[in-house]
Protein backbone atom coordinates (compact mmCIF):
# COMPACT_ATOMS: atom_id res chain seq x y z
CA UNK A 1 0.00 0.00 0.00
CA UNK A 2 1.16 3.44 -0.16
CA UNK A 3 1.82 6.12 2.75
CA UNK A 4 -1.19 7.88 4.20
CA UNK A 5 0.67 11.21 3.86
CA UNK A 6 1.38 10.72 0.54
CA UNK A 7 -1.58 9.47 -0.23
CA UNK A 8 -3.04 12.46 1.39
CA UNK A 9 -0.95 15.29 -0.48
CA UNK A 10 -2.38 13.20 -3.70
CA UNK A 11 -5.61 13.38 -3.01
CA UNK A 12 -5.14 17.25 -1.99
CA UNK A 13 -3.40 17.83 -5.13
CA UNK A 14 -5.81 16.09 -7.49
CA UNK A 15 -8.92 18.04 -6.20
CA UNK A 16 -7.46 21.17 -7.57
CA UNK A 17 -8.37 21.46 -11.58
CA UNK A 18 -5.75 23.55 -12.61
CA UNK A 19 -4.95 23.22 -16.47
CA UNK A 20 -2.03 25.09 -18.30
CA UNK A 21 -2.30 28.90 -17.65
CA UNK A 22 -4.93 28.69 -14.70
CA UNK A 23 -1.96 26.98 -11.77
CA UNK A 24 -2.63 30.02 -9.32
CA UNK A 25 -5.16 27.60 -6.57
CA UNK A 26 -2.20 24.83 -6.89
CA UNK A 27 0.46 27.77 -6.47
CA UNK A 28 -1.43 28.99 -3.56
CA UNK A 29 -1.48 25.63 -2.07
CA UNK A 30 1.75 24.69 -2.16
CA UNK A 31 2.97 27.69 -0.82
CA UNK A 32 1.16 27.50 2.14
CA UNK A 33 2.44 24.22 2.32
CA UNK A 34 6.13 25.42 2.69
CA UNK A 35 5.05 28.09 5.45
CA UNK A 36 3.69 25.60 7.28
CA UNK A 37 6.87 23.87 7.34
CA UNK A 38 8.93 27.16 7.75
CA UNK A 39 10.57 27.63 4.49
CA UNK A 40 10.05 30.58 2.44
CA UNK A 41 9.26 31.16 -1.21
CA UNK A 42 9.16 33.39 -3.77
CA UNK A 43 6.76 33.64 -7.22
CA UNK A 44 8.47 34.97 -10.32
CA UNK A 45 6.93 36.94 -13.03
CA UNK A 46 6.95 34.00 -15.02
CA UNK A 47 2.89 35.07 -15.93
CA UNK A 48 4.41 37.71 -17.82
CA UNK A 49 5.32 34.95 -20.58
CA UNK A 50 2.51 32.24 -19.82
CA UNK A 51 0.37 35.07 -20.01
CA UNK A 52 -1.79 32.80 -16.85
CA UNK A 53 -2.69 33.69 -13.40
CA UNK A 54 0.65 32.61 -11.84
CA UNK A 55 3.91 32.65 -12.11
CA UNK A 56 7.04 29.78 -10.99
CA UNK A 57 7.05 29.40 -7.33
CA UNK A 58 10.74 28.88 -5.83
CA UNK A 59 11.44 27.42 -2.51
CA UNK A 60 15.05 28.39 -1.53
CA UNK A 61 15.97 25.88 1.13
CA UNK A 62 19.52 27.26 3.21
CA UNK A 63 19.78 29.30 0.41
CA UNK A 64 19.59 27.34 -2.46
CA UNK A 65 22.44 25.08 -2.82
CA UNK A 66 24.00 23.85 -6.31
CA UNK A 67 20.70 21.69 -7.53
CA UNK A 68 17.28 21.93 -7.84
CA UNK A 69 14.49 19.67 -7.81
CA UNK A 70 11.15 20.50 -10.29
CA UNK A 71 7.58 19.38 -11.11
CA UNK A 72 5.22 21.44 -13.03
CA UNK A 73 1.61 22.85 -11.58
CA UNK A 74 -0.69 22.47 -14.46
CA UNK A 75 -2.20 19.36 -16.26
CA UNK A 76 -3.00 18.90 -19.88
CA UNK A 77 -6.83 18.50 -19.35
CA UNK A 78 -8.85 19.42 -16.90
CA UNK A 79 -9.68 16.93 -14.17
CA UNK A 80 -13.05 18.41 -12.73
CA UNK A 81 -15.40 15.57 -11.49
CA UNK A 82 -12.40 13.20 -10.59
CA UNK A 83 -13.01 10.75 -9.04
CA UNK A 84 -10.16 8.51 -7.41
CA UNK A 85 -9.72 4.76 -7.10
CA UNK A 86 -7.33 3.42 -4.84
CA UNK A 87 -7.01 -0.40 -6.28
CA UNK A 88 -5.10 -2.85 -4.57
CA UNK A 89 -1.56 -1.61 -6.81
CA UNK A 90 -2.48 1.56 -8.47
CA UNK A 91 -4.39 4.74 -8.11
CA UNK A 92 -6.67 5.55 -11.16
CA UNK A 93 -9.65 7.78 -12.05
CA UNK A 94 -12.92 5.85 -12.43
CA UNK A 95 -12.24 6.31 -16.34
CA UNK A 96 -14.60 9.99 -16.82
CA UNK A 97 -11.69 12.17 -16.24
CA UNK A 98 -7.77 12.14 -15.99
CA UNK A 99 -5.90 11.57 -12.72
CA UNK A 100 -4.24 14.13 -13.13
CA UNK A 101 -1.04 12.00 -12.07
CA UNK A 102 0.89 14.16 -14.74
CA UNK A 103 1.87 16.06 -12.84
CA UNK A 104 0.40 15.67 -9.38
CA UNK A 105 2.66 12.30 -8.67
CA UNK A 106 5.62 14.56 -9.34
CA UNK A 107 4.53 17.57 -7.11
CA UNK A 108 3.36 15.08 -4.26
CA UNK A 109 6.28 13.25 -4.57
CA UNK A 110 8.32 16.49 -3.86
CA UNK A 111 6.45 18.34 -1.07
CA UNK A 112 6.22 14.54 0.56
CA UNK A 113 9.59 14.82 0.91
CA UNK A 114 10.13 18.43 2.04
CA UNK A 115 8.14 17.36 4.69
CA UNK A 116 9.74 14.87 5.78
CA UNK A 117 12.79 15.93 5.19
CA UNK A 118 11.85 19.10 7.00
CA UNK A 119 10.84 17.59 10.12
CA UNK A 120 13.71 14.83 10.07
CA UNK A 121 16.12 17.58 10.30
CA UNK A 122 17.79 16.38 7.28
CA UNK A 123 17.70 19.37 4.90
CA UNK A 124 20.71 20.17 2.52
CA UNK A 125 20.89 23.32 0.49
CA UNK A 126 18.85 22.85 -2.48
CA UNK A 127 16.38 24.26 -4.62
CA UNK A 128 12.72 23.84 -5.26
CA UNK A 129 10.87 25.24 -8.33
CA UNK A 130 6.87 24.56 -9.48
CA UNK A 131 6.66 25.57 -12.72
CA UNK A 132 3.30 26.62 -15.21
CA UNK A 133 2.83 26.09 -18.61
CA UNK A 134 4.60 22.61 -18.78
CA UNK A 135 2.02 21.13 -21.14
CA UNK A 136 1.80 24.15 -23.77
CA UNK A 137 4.54 26.10 -24.23
CA UNK A 138 7.54 25.07 -21.18
CA UNK A 139 6.66 29.11 -20.06
CA UNK A 140 7.58 28.51 -16.93
CA UNK A 141 11.02 26.59 -16.86
CA UNK A 142 11.52 28.87 -20.31
CA UNK A 143 10.68 32.41 -17.89
CA UNK A 144 12.87 30.82 -14.68
CA UNK A 145 16.04 32.70 -14.12
CA UNK A 146 18.49 29.78 -12.05
CA UNK A 147 20.39 31.48 -8.94
CA UNK A 148 24.35 31.63 -10.00
CA UNK A 149 25.09 29.05 -7.77
CA UNK A 150 22.87 26.17 -9.52
CA UNK A 151 24.74 23.91 -11.23
CA UNK A 152 22.19 21.04 -12.04
CA UNK A 153 19.05 19.90 -11.50
CA UNK A 154 16.29 16.94 -11.85
CA UNK A 155 12.46 17.18 -13.20
CA UNK A 156 10.23 14.41 -11.81
CA UNK A 157 7.98 14.11 -14.52
CA UNK A 158 8.65 11.24 -16.32
CA UNK A 159 5.90 8.66 -16.81
CA UNK A 160 8.77 5.85 -16.96
CA UNK A 161 9.23 3.84 -13.27
CA UNK A 162 11.67 4.87 -10.81
CA UNK A 163 14.64 4.59 -10.74
CA UNK A 164 15.10 5.31 -15.26
CA UNK A 165 15.91 9.01 -15.95
CA UNK A 166 15.29 10.17 -19.36
CA UNK A 167 18.94 10.27 -19.90
CA UNK A 168 18.71 11.63 -23.83
CA UNK A 169 15.61 13.49 -25.54
CA UNK A 170 15.23 14.71 -29.48
CA UNK A 171 14.12 18.43 -29.91
CA UNK A 172 11.10 19.31 -31.50
CA UNK A 173 11.50 22.11 -34.19
CA UNK A 174 7.63 23.59 -34.98
CA UNK A 175 6.82 24.52 -38.75
CA UNK A 176 4.15 27.15 -41.18
CA UNK A 177 3.71 26.48 -44.18
CA UNK A 178 1.57 28.86 -46.91
CA UNK A 179 0.99 28.03 -50.08
CA UNK A 180 -0.21 31.36 -52.26
CA UNK A 181 -1.47 30.20 -55.37
CA UNK A 182 -4.41 32.71 -57.64
CA UNK A 183 -8.39 32.35 -56.67
CA UNK A 184 -10.47 32.22 -59.61
CA UNK A 185 -14.19 30.94 -60.40
CA UNK A 186 -13.74 27.79 -60.63
CA UNK A 187 -16.70 27.20 -62.71
CA UNK A 188 -16.22 29.81 -65.24
CA UNK A 189 -12.54 30.36 -65.29
CA UNK A 190 -10.79 27.28 -63.74
CA UNK A 191 -7.82 27.79 -65.85
CA UNK A 192 -6.64 31.29 -64.90
CA UNK A 193 -6.55 30.53 -61.10
CA UNK A 194 -3.16 28.37 -59.21
CA UNK A 195 -4.91 26.19 -56.91
CA UNK A 196 -2.95 26.19 -53.96
CA UNK A 197 -5.03 23.23 -52.41
CA UNK A 198 -3.95 21.10 -55.72
CA UNK A 199 -0.40 22.76 -54.30
CA UNK A 200 -0.24 21.45 -51.30
CA UNK A 201 -1.27 18.67 -51.97
CA UNK A 202 1.21 17.89 -54.22
CA UNK A 203 4.26 18.99 -51.78
CA UNK A 204 3.20 17.09 -48.75
CA UNK A 205 3.44 13.90 -50.63
CA UNK A 206 7.28 14.72 -50.24
CA UNK A 207 7.14 15.05 -46.97
CA UNK A 208 8.93 12.72 -44.55
CA UNK A 209 6.59 11.58 -42.47
CA UNK A 210 6.30 9.06 -39.30
CA UNK A 211 9.51 7.67 -37.93
CA UNK A 212 13.03 8.83 -39.36
CA UNK A 213 15.55 6.84 -37.61
CA UNK A 214 15.90 5.98 -34.29
CA UNK A 215 15.82 9.70 -33.05
CA UNK A 216 13.72 11.50 -35.91
CA UNK A 217 10.46 11.62 -36.33
CA UNK A 218 8.34 14.00 -39.19
CA UNK A 219 4.76 14.84 -39.20
CA UNK A 220 1.89 17.25 -40.78
CA UNK A 221 -0.98 17.74 -38.07
CA UNK A 222 -2.94 20.45 -39.50
CA UNK A 223 -4.09 22.08 -43.06
CA UNK A 224 -6.34 24.78 -43.27
CA UNK A 225 -7.43 26.39 -46.69
CA UNK A 226 -10.59 27.21 -49.15
CA UNK A 227 -13.30 29.52 -49.19
CA UNK A 228 -16.08 28.59 -51.17
CA UNK A 229 -16.74 25.29 -53.74
CA UNK A 230 -16.66 27.40 -56.47
CA UNK A 231 -13.67 29.60 -55.95
CA UNK A 232 -9.97 27.65 -56.87
CA UNK A 233 -8.90 28.07 -53.44
CA UNK A 234 -5.48 30.97 -52.96
CA UNK A 235 -4.26 29.98 -49.62
CA UNK A 236 -3.39 27.26 -47.71
CA UNK A 237 -1.64 26.82 -44.74
CA UNK A 238 0.76 23.68 -43.06
CA UNK A 239 1.09 23.05 -39.84
CA UNK A 240 3.70 20.16 -38.61
CA UNK A 241 6.73 19.62 -36.92
CA UNK A 242 10.14 17.74 -37.05
CA UNK A 243 11.53 15.57 -34.12
CA UNK A 244 15.26 14.79 -34.03
CA UNK A 245 18.01 13.78 -31.23
CA UNK A 246 19.94 16.34 -32.98
CA UNK A 247 19.47 20.07 -33.74
CA UNK A 248 22.01 19.86 -36.49
CA UNK A 249 19.77 17.27 -38.09
CA UNK A 250 16.67 18.45 -37.26
CA UNK A 251 17.48 22.12 -38.89
CA UNK A 252 19.25 19.81 -42.43
CA UNK A 253 15.60 17.70 -42.51
CA UNK A 254 13.66 21.14 -42.58
CA UNK A 255 15.42 22.86 -45.03
CA UNK A 256 15.34 19.55 -47.58
CA UNK A 257 11.57 20.04 -46.57
CA UNK A 258 11.43 23.75 -47.84
CA UNK A 259 13.40 22.86 -50.49
CA UNK A 260 11.12 20.28 -51.98
CA UNK A 261 8.01 22.58 -51.47
CA UNK A 262 9.64 25.46 -53.13
CA UNK A 263 10.36 22.79 -56.28
CA UNK A 264 6.95 22.29 -56.26
CA UNK A 265 5.35 25.83 -56.10
CA UNK A 266 7.55 26.59 -58.99
CA UNK A 267 6.36 24.35 -61.23
CA UNK A 268 2.70 25.42 -61.02
CA UNK A 269 3.65 29.29 -60.45
CA UNK A 270 2.71 29.92 -56.70
CA UNK A 271 4.21 31.40 -53.73
CA UNK A 272 5.68 29.17 -50.49
CA UNK A 273 5.79 31.68 -47.20
CA UNK A 274 7.39 29.69 -43.73
CA UNK A 275 9.05 29.93 -40.59
CA UNK A 276 9.86 27.40 -37.90
CA UNK A 277 11.54 27.46 -34.94
CA UNK A 278 12.82 25.17 -31.67
CA UNK A 279 9.43 24.37 -28.94
CA UNK A 280 12.36 22.57 -27.47
CA UNK A 281 15.95 20.88 -28.19
CA UNK A 282 17.27 18.09 -27.31
CA UNK A 283 19.61 17.21 -24.54
CA UNK A 284 22.01 14.38 -23.69
CA UNK A 285 23.31 13.49 -19.66
CA UNK A 286 26.19 11.43 -19.54
CA UNK A 287 27.46 9.13 -16.66
CA UNK A 288 29.81 11.48 -15.38
CA UNK A 289 27.96 14.97 -15.76
CA UNK A 290 26.95 15.70 -12.17
CA UNK A 291 22.90 15.26 -11.70
CA UNK A 292 23.25 11.53 -13.38
CA UNK A 293 25.99 10.79 -10.46
CA UNK A 294 24.12 12.52 -7.63
CA UNK A 295 21.05 10.30 -8.97
CA UNK A 296 23.24 7.35 -9.28
CA UNK A 297 24.65 7.90 -5.31
CA UNK A 298 21.03 8.31 -3.87
CA UNK A 299 19.58 5.06 -5.75
CA UNK A 300 22.76 3.45 -5.03
CA UNK A 301 21.67 3.75 -1.60
CA UNK A 302 18.23 2.38 -1.80
CA UNK A 303 19.81 -0.93 -2.99
CA UNK A 304 19.14 0.00 -6.95
CA UNK A 305 20.75 1.40 -10.65
CA UNK A 306 19.92 4.39 -12.62
CA UNK A 307 17.93 3.19 -15.99
CA UNK A 308 18.90 5.52 -18.24
CA UNK A 309 16.27 5.53 -21.10
CA UNK A 310 15.43 8.17 -24.50
CA UNK A 311 12.32 9.90 -24.77
CA UNK A 312 10.85 11.47 -27.70
CA UNK A 313 8.76 13.44 -25.65
CA UNK A 314 10.00 16.85 -24.26
CA UNK A 315 9.71 18.51 -20.51
CA UNK A 316 11.22 20.83 -18.58
CA UNK A 317 14.60 19.37 -18.53
CA UNK A 318 14.73 20.57 -22.69
CA UNK A 319 14.25 24.42 -21.36
CA UNK A 320 17.24 23.71 -18.58
CA UNK A 321 19.62 22.15 -20.32
CA UNK A 322 19.32 24.38 -23.45
CA UNK A 323 20.26 27.50 -20.77
CA UNK A 324 23.27 25.43 -19.71
CA UNK A 325 22.38 23.79 -16.40
CA UNK A 326 22.48 20.16 -16.68
CA UNK A 327 19.04 18.29 -15.69
CA UNK A 328 17.33 15.42 -16.07
CA UNK A 329 13.72 13.85 -16.47
CA UNK A 330 12.84 11.32 -13.48
CA UNK A 331 10.55 8.49 -13.94
CA UNK A 332 7.78 9.65 -11.32
CA UNK A 333 5.68 6.37 -13.10
CA UNK A 334 2.71 8.95 -14.02
CA UNK A 335 1.78 6.52 -16.57
CA UNK A 336 -0.99 6.49 -19.54
CA UNK A 337 -0.62 10.37 -19.11
CA UNK A 338 -2.85 12.63 -20.35
CA UNK A 339 -5.55 9.98 -21.18
CA UNK A 340 -8.90 8.82 -18.85
CA UNK A 341 -6.92 5.77 -17.95
CA UNK A 342 -4.21 7.09 -16.55
CA UNK A 343 -2.53 5.46 -13.26
CA UNK A 344 0.61 5.45 -11.03
CA UNK A 345 1.70 2.55 -8.92
CA UNK A 346 2.11 2.65 -5.44
CA UNK A 347 5.65 0.77 -5.75
CA UNK A 348 6.63 3.85 -8.24
CA UNK A 349 5.34 6.71 -6.15
CA UNK A 350 6.52 5.54 -2.76
CA UNK A 351 10.19 5.17 -5.05
CA UNK A 352 9.74 8.38 -6.35
CA UNK A 353 9.09 10.39 -3.23
CA UNK A 354 12.14 8.27 -1.48
CA UNK A 355 14.37 9.32 -4.38
CA UNK A 356 13.31 13.31 -3.67
CA UNK A 357 13.96 13.02 -0.43
CA UNK A 358 17.82 11.30 -1.36
CA UNK A 359 17.88 14.28 -3.55
CA UNK A 360 17.25 16.75 -1.06
CA UNK A 361 18.85 15.08 1.79
CA UNK A 362 22.21 14.09 0.41
CA UNK A 363 25.07 16.54 -1.43
CA UNK A 364 27.17 14.63 -4.56
CA UNK A 365 30.38 15.36 -2.84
Amino acid sequence: MIDERLKQIFEDLTSIDATSGYEAPVAAYIKEFVQRLGHEFEMDGAASLSGGNSGNVIVRIKGGGDHFLASHMDTPRSTKGLVRRFLEDRITSDGTTPLGVDDRGGLSSILYALEKASEDGKLVPCTLVFTVCEETTLAGSTYYKPDEGIRYGFIFDSYMSPPALVSETCGLLEFDFTFRGRSSHAGIAPEKGISAIQVACEAITKFPYGKLGDKDTGNIGKITGGTATNVVCDEVKVSGEIRSGNQEEGERRFKKVVEDFRQVCQKHGATLEYSSSWDFTPYHIHPEDLPYRHFEKVVKSMGLAPVPMKSMGGSDANAMNRKGIKTINLGVGAQNPHGNDEFILYEDFTRAAEIAYGLMTTTLE
